[in-house]
């Protein structure tokens, strides 16, 4: 079958199997082409390969196979003479585009990647074999790594812009004070409250992550309306707020730690309260959709995963917790839950 479902002749399919079996040399192309930020040097016209090589410093036979492998994908155009132009989909890895998907590439590079040789281990065990294979869980890996863990959040910061939009186009007015639950560096909090001027926020994460939030909140004029608190969300969470903020958080932990961090909600939240949680949500379908491939990604990782609508309804229940409504919007689903 292809990508669309039609039946494929035995050549064919056979090829397209082969091209799947090889998409790891797809994606090493891409994270290559991302490091020497290609993207940005083609700035919108098209540049021979020999001078791109020169200015990165790298062999111009093999850029312009690496290239040649990617204009395949529909990332770049190969004109006449070893000529190279950035493609609508290649635009994406500009780190000045909309919507970039420059920091994202790095995150899934490095570290990242190197787990997925193990991923077996993650399918025998159920476990993640990020543990396995650098010794530690992927948190405590970062709280020891500060280059990876300054990458990791400046991933996270990058992808604020897509996964804010649900948040950003809701009424706000019946709110006072909004906590969002493992928030970095502030950058979601900062970008809210910089819309909705009557906002009070707390921004809470671990200890060693807020320290990051100091300056990225001032540069952004809301510190003032900003308390920012560090803590273990297994253990609790601030309490004081109308609308707690759980944006990609959840999907980082299995059922048990999940129901851990929704339950200290559950204790911190008033009557009134409710939460919003900014998440995929894995359509209930065999078509191919990035919430599955970030699923098995999570399991790798960390040992979480991505939820169904159904899987979603079940966990707030058994946290005490009733699904109110969910809304689909773009990459992240922004679903409101309240009090059962």
């Amino acid at each position: 079958m292809s990508e669309t479902g039609t039946p494929l002749e035995p050549g064919a399919a056979n090829q397209e199997l082969r091209r799947r079996i090889m998409g790891y040399i797809v994606s090493q192309s891409i994270f290559t082409v991302n490091e020497l930020r290609i993207a940005d040097r083609l700035d919108g016209r098209p540049r021979h390969v020999a001078d791109l090589a020169h200015e990165c410093s790298v062999d111009a036979d093999a850029l312009h196979r690496t290239l040649r492998v990617l204009a395949a994908e529909d990332l770049f155009q190969e004109g006449p003479a070893g000529t190279f132009r950035l493609a609508p989909l290649g635009e994406l890895l500009r780190t000045d585009a909309p919507g970039s998907l420059h920091e994202f590439a790095n995150l899934m590079a490095g570290e990242s990647y190197r787990v997925w040789a193990d991923s077996a281990y993650s399918v025998r065990t159920g476990k993640p074999a990020f543990d396995l294979v650098h010794g530690r869980p992927h948190f405590d890996w970062l709280a020891e790594h500060a280059d990876a863990a300054r990458d990791f959040n400046r991933a996270q910061a990058s992808l604020v812009a897509q996964r804010l939009l649900p948040l950003l186009e809701r009424d706000w007015n019946d709110v006072k004070t909004v906590v969002d639950i493992g928030g970095g560096n502030g950058t979601l909090l900062a970008t809210l409250l910089g819309q909705e001027p009557h906002l009070e926020g707390v921004l809470f994460d671990l200890p060693h992550v807020v320290t990051e939030a100091e300056t990225s909140l001032t540069e952004s004029g809301v510190r003032n309306r900003t308390r920012i608190v560090g803590g273990d969300f297994f253990v609790e969470v601030p309490d004081g707020g109308d609308v707690y903020v759980l944006a990609q958080i959840l999907h980082d932990w299995n059922e048990e730690k999940a129901l851990g961090i929704l339950r200290s909600c559950r204790k911190a939240l008033p009557a009134h309260g409710r939460i919003l949680i900014l998440e995929q949500v894995i359509p209930e379908d065999n078509e191919p959709h990035p919430a599955k491939l970030l699923d098995l990604h999570m399991l790798v990782l960390l040992g979480g995963r991505e939820r169904t609508e159904t899987d979603w309804r079940s966990l707030l229940t058994d946290s005490g917790f009733r699904l109110d409504s969910v809304e689909h919007s773009g990459r992240s689903s922004l679903m409101t839950a309240v009090l059962d």
